[in-house]
């Protein structure tokens, strides 16, 4: 239970005394029999919560400003507009950490103050792929996709909280929290000569809006994108204006206004110089504790535990309840991942004896046939680690950053497992050099990406081995 969610506790038996002193012996017993008040949180605590808190709203934020621009500066998206990427992402790719080299990316930014939108989506012909619908707080509110609704077109009509028009009849609806809305699809690519079968079915993406609004403008002040503790609080404060807070957390919000997190009523200028200097100390090492992304769970269950070196997603993933800091640690480092149901992310940064991964050494991860049981595919990605804890794709001589079941040329044994090479050098064996992953010069994490992931792979029956080091 969050700290947000304690409550005095009271006793459930009260002593029983004579009836000749009843009213002062239960008095007295009564005020024993309460336990403390719990002690009100320093004001560190207080603005610890409230990073956690406001982070994922940041991090959107400034994704929603890069991506849009601002009135004045229009950016390389529009709203309700789809954006498509015509390629697999490569070390180019920045605009989302751990990005991913196995399918084509498609945004669409929606802001339902206008009035409802529809959005069509073109028969997919058995290929996977999903379509996640993201609130601010980076909770995918739903789902669509080969694993949901199969792979036949459809039109589904988002519609916002503040609503009150008619819809179509029989529309597919699909409820946001809020107005602002970020829709991303992934659609597998099956190497880049599948590529313009894959724009083909982008390009029929469609969307209508269906209010009678004029659009609303992209934002009522400049979004603060500056990396400082101003510009976080304010663009926080921009954010939850723009998209109010559940009213569940209402009691939240309320405490986390002492250190300045509040929504339109919270303004980094209101704040005294003492709370100030507090977010200006603490920030650098509040953004270092989020470092580990999808691997920082510190869980132990079926999920969100940690097996042979691998670290494995929360059950929560991509839909975190109040379960701030791992949301705050996610949007850190895997910004907008999918629900466990749709897709698994093992994390790993050490070998099979917890020593860091290194492009200066060699390294092996032999997987046994039917070590991943999915219904849709896998893949093993390689990243360098940035200093700030974002993994983002490397250049390698063989543009090869991602390496799995539909590798062209991939080598079983005969057993028919897959003996995966690390390395920074071409190996000299021919095999070996099939089932290269090419690693950087430094640090370097590795993630397992398991789409349509099986009961077993989800409950923990199933586990990665461990990386080897060779050297």
């Amino acid at each position: 239970m969050s700290s947000s969610q304690r409550r005095p506790t009271v006793a459930k038996h009260l002593l029983a005394f004579a009836a000749a002193c009843l009213c002062t012996n239960l008095a007295a017993a009564a005020a024993q029999d309460w336990s403390p008040a719990p002690a009100a949180p320093s004001q560190e605590a207080t603005l610890h919560q409230a990073f956690d808190y406001a982070f994922p709203l940041v991090a959107m934020g400034r994704l929603r400003a890069r991506m849009l621009g601002a009135d004045a500066r229009p950016g390389a998206s529009q709203l309700n507009t789809w954006l498509h990427q015509h390629k697999l992402s490569g070390p180019d790719d920045r605009w989302v950490t751990t990005p991913n080299n196995d399918t084509a990316y498609s945004t669409l930014w929606l802001d339902l103050r206008q009035g409802p939108v529809a959005l069509s989506v073109p028969d997919m012909a058995g290929r996977y792929y999903s379509l996640a619908f993201l609130d601010m707080a980076t909770n995918n509110f739903e789902l669509l996709g080969r694993r949901a609704n199969g792979t036949r077109g459809g039109t589904f009509v988002v519609v916002g909280p503040d609503t009150t028009q008619p819809l179509p009849p029989n529309a597919q609806v699909i409820r946001a929290p809020a107005n602002d809305v970020l829709v991303l699809a992934r659609i597998l690519v099956n190497g880049d000569a599948d590529m313009p079968a894959v724009t083909a079915l982008q390009d029929q993406f469609k969307v209508q809006p269906l209010g009678a609004g004029k659009t609303p403008p992209l934002w009522q002040a400049a979004p603060p994108v500056e990396q400082s503790p101003q510009a976080f609080v304010d663009m926080a404060n921009l954010m939850l204006a723009r998209n109010p807070a559940p009213r569940y957390e209402d009691a939240l919000i309320q405490r986390l206004a002492s250190v300045g997190i509040c929504g339109a009523a919270c303004r980094w200028d209101a704040l005294s110089p003492e709370v100030k200097a507090l977010w200006a100390q603490q920030l650098p090492a509040m953004l270092a504790s989020l470092k580990g992304g999808l691997s920082a769970t510190g869980a132990t269950g079926a999920t969100g535990a940690k097996s042979e070196g691998w670290s494995y997603s929360k059950d929560n993933l991509g839909d975190f309840g109040t379960d701030y800091a791992y949301r705050a640690q996610v949007a850190l480092g895997g910004l907008l991942a999918l629900k466990t149901v749709e897709a698994m992310y093992p994390v790993s940064f050490v070998d099979q004896q917890q020593r860091k991964l290194s492009g200066a050494h060699r390294y092996r991860l032999r997987l046994p046939a039917g070590a991943l049981p999915v219904n849709g595919f896998w893949s093993l990605s390689m990243y360098e680690v940035e200093p700030d804890g974002k993994l983002f794709f490397t250049p390698n001589p063989i543009g090869r950053y991602a390496i799995g079941d539909r590798t062209a040329g991939l080598k079983a044994g005969p057993d028919g497992a897959i003996d995966i090479v690390m390395q920074r050098d071409a190996p000299a064996d021919p095999a070996q050099r099939a089932n290269w992953l090419p690693t950087p010069a430094g640090d370097f994490a590795l993630v397992l990406r398991a789409y349509e992931p099986k009961a077993e792979l989800r409950n923990g029956r199933v586990r990665v081995p461990a990386v080897e080091r060779l050297d």
